[in-house]
């Protein structure tokens, strides 16, 4: 089976393109920008460690997304499954900068999916977000009303109506996966467990926008493998919760993180940040059902292995 990740250098894709690649022939488009978040040079490391795992690799192409040209160049290995990833990859950083954000969300997931069908791709799976649900409660399934409360929400929101619109046209197959919260080893330093955490390790307060408020926090290896499972399974047209399902509150995320680091750390409620939506568990029986998703980690277990990556990469934890 051949096929392309776009974003494959990046956190999630690089994860999914390793597990991938152990069986099959995965091709790459990435741009490689550092979004101000790292140097470049820190960013050559963290493509070291992110590509370590790395097996039956074909094309590694550098470009954007929304470039007519770079589309056809990626698809010339003529990919059996498009995993379209790339994206700006954080909320703040569209909300920032929507100019280029929504473009390259909405241009970029447009210029993918008429790649796609022009090259007769067996199914096209788009990556969006939980943050197209605005405000949701536990228990959210994907048959649950979309209303993003930010500009990051809303404008993948449009790549999942585009894929929806191009499957109506042509045919295309398609999947939608939202993932939720994710973290673990080869992230980037600005999440708010990488902040926890730097925090902590220095003995810093804790700053938490609204204790209260939830996240379904999902260890990178488990949203991979979904990805992974819904990518290779024989379910078409059809949207999934990718997470842990099992959101927990920020003040207790940040009490196991000072746990965790025995750190003399204080927590601070700075209040609610008005960019992110109140947020709780999402339904993720669909993926059990019927691509046997089944996350491995426990929210503890999971920042207990990504703390021991931490304390060997400080580039992680140093701004």
């Amino acid at each position: 089976m051949k096929i392309l990740v776009t974003g494959g250098n990046g956190f999630i894709g690089s994860k999914l393109v390793e597990i991938l690649s152990q069986q099959h022939r995965v091709s790459i488009l990435d741009n490689d920008l550092t979004y101000g978040l790292v140097s470049p040079a820190e960013l050559e490391k963290y493509y070291v460690h992110r590509q370590q795992g790395w097996k039956n690799i074909g094309v590694v192409l550098k470009g954007d997304v929304r470039d007519a040209d770079v589309g056809l160049r990626a698809f010339r290995s003529h990919p059996d499954i498009v995993i379209h990833l790339a994206a700006y990859p954080r909320a703040k950083l569209v909300q920032d900068n929507p100019l280029e954000g929504i473009s390259q969300i909405v241009d970029g997931t447009t210029n993918m999916l008429w790649h796609a069908e022009k090259f007769g791709v067996k199914k096209f799976v788009y990556v969006s977000s939980s943050m197209v649900y605005g405000n949701y409660r536990d228990g959210t399934s994907e048959d649950e009303d979309t209303k993003p409360t930010n500009i990051y929400g809303e404008a993948k929101l449009m790549g999942e109506r585009l894929t929806k619109h191009f499957a109506q046209r042509s045919g295309l197959k398609y999947n939608i996966i939202r993932p939720s919260g994710v973290y673990g080893p080869g992230d980037l330093p600005d999440r708010v467990l990488s902040k926890f955490f730097e925090a902590a390790m220095s003995n810093k307060d804790l700053n938490v926008h609204n204790g209260k408020n939830k996240v379904d926090f999902t260890h990178v290896d488990d949203t991979a493998t979904g990805i992974a499972q819904v990518s290779l399974s024989e379910i078409y047209n059809t949207s999934f919760n990718i997470t842990a399902g099992n959101a927990q509150t920020l003040l207790k995320a940040a009490k196991e993180v000072i746990k965790i680091t025995g750190s003399k750390s204080k927590i601070i409620d700075t209040g609610r940040n008005q960019l992110y939506p109140d947020r709780g568990t999402l339904d993720i029986s669909r993926a059990k059902k019927l691509v046997k998703y089944k996350p491995q980690y426990s929210f503890e277990a999971g920042l207990k292995k990504y703390y021991e990556w931490i304390k060997q990469w400080p580039s992680t934890v140093s701004k």
